[in-house]
């Protein structure tokens, strides 16, 4: 089982605490998991003009992104997690998703498996930033399996919160 976690936060915070309880419970049960941090990755935005589709059916960019596709193809889970930023995923997250405008045409996400994380300062907003994710699993002709938000302000706030720390856990049983 090869699970694929995509970071969109612009630093280190609640966003990543989440995500290393969830994959380090998953690798405790066997999973091959890794995390890729998108603010440490360069990654330059989609030019547009459909220069990948129908018929290239892969990204021009000579960037980052060329090692990120190979392992979207290779997850067996793809974990995708935004902070909520106003009412939606962040830049970071919306970069990597028109990035992914290939696998609209070529399908090679076709029936892959996504699930989909966010936290932010209060519930209502966050709704947004996760249907945001659950639009793009559907271009991507991806399944979405479930998400998981959290209601956190400050950063470090989820290291005490002991009912996301069984929660996340409990997901990341499930999701091996």
């Amino acid at each position: 089982m090869k699970l694929l976690a995509i970071n969109s936060s612009p630093r280190k915070g609640n966003t990543e605490f989440m995500l290393n309880i969830i994959l380090n419970t998953a690798k405790e049960n066997g999973a091959d998991t890794e995390l890729i941090e998108l603010r440490k990755k360069d990654i330059s935005y989609c030019s547009g003009g459909d220069n990948c589709c129908p018929v290239n059916l892969k990204c021009h960019i000579k960037d980052d992104m060329l090692k990120i596709y190979p392992k979207l193809e290779d997850a067996d889970i793809i974990l995708l997690s935004s902070p909520c930023y106003f009412f939606n995923v962040t830049a970071r997250m919306k970069n990597f998703m028109d990035r992914c405008n290939p696998y609209y045409y070529s399908k090679k996400l076709k029936g892959k498996k996504f699930f989909l994380l966010s936290v932010g300062g209060c519930k209502p907003p966050i709704k947004y930033a996760i249907a945001a994710m659950e639009r793009f699993v559907k271009g991507v002709h991806g399944k979405s399996i479930g998400s998981y938000s959290a209601v956190a302000d400050k950063i470090g706030e989820l290291e005490t919160n002991q009912k996301v720390i069984s929660d996340l856990r409990n997901l990341g049983k499930k999701l091996t």
